[in-house]
Order: C-alpha cells, then structure tokens, then sequence
C-alpha cells in the first residue's frame, strides 16, 4: 500500500500523473511490476494539512509500505529516483516531497488468503 498525501485542490488533478511515476519508480527501482501496489491519494483541505514552513502548497508525502529486505542502497536509489522524476515529470520541486519507506516482515503482510511468507509466486524479489 503506498498512500499519497497533499492539498486537495494541487493533489487531486496530479493524482494519475503521481501513480504513474510512483509506478515506474517502483518498476525500475524495485523490479516490481505496475499496478502490483495499491495507490490511495489523500486529498486533504487546507486546515487538515499542516506542513512546514519552509514549504509550498506544492508539498507531498509519500509513504511506501514495502515486505522487508530489500538493501540500503535500492531503498535509497528508490527514493533518489522518486525525488528526480517527481521534479521532472510533474514539476513538483524535491524540496516539497518527503518519502517514507515503511517495511514490515513478510509474515504482517496478508493478501490473496496468505500471508507474506507464505507466498511462494512473486514475481518480483523482495531481497534485492
């Protein structure tokens, strides 16, 4: 599950533009493939969103929620590449996003009637 976090009326019109990067970043930084996460946006009104000061309307959190194992390094090339095509494709300055990894162990993880560990079909590698 990855949630998206920003001003409703800067976020909502972004929204298919902002999965698509988070997508690809995900595609290429973690060899996942599309559509393999859930994307939910929250659309938030200007007095449910305090952000810091030294930012801009344009602010957005990302929380990516990942089974654990991955390496420090492609956690970080992750990010690196979120900030960039963020800023490339969208034009929302790397100033302006915060990028969270969350992991948790594959047996927390529960989907298609099993759990994490037990999944034996990934098509993907979790420990790269």
């Amino acid at each position: 599950m990855i949630t998206v976090y920003g001003l409703k009326e800067v976020l909502a019109p972004r929204r298919q533009d902002i999965a698509e990067v988070i997508y690809n970043c995900l595609n290429l930084g973690l060899d996942i493939p599309r559509g393999k996460h859930a994307i939910r946006f929250l659309c938030l009104d200007k007095e449910d969103f305090l952000y810091p000061i030294d930012r801009n309307d344009d602010y957005t959190v990302i929380e990516i929620n990942l089974m654990q194992g991955r390496m420090e390094g492609t956690k970080k090339r992750l990010i690196k590449m979120l900030f960039s095509e963020l800023e490339y494709k969208i034009g929302i300055k790397s100033h302006n996003v915060e990028i969270t990894i969350k992991e948790q162990p594959a047996h927390c993880w529960g989907f298609r009637g099993m759990t994490g560990d037990e999944a034996r079909d990934l098509d993907y590698d979790i420990y790269v």
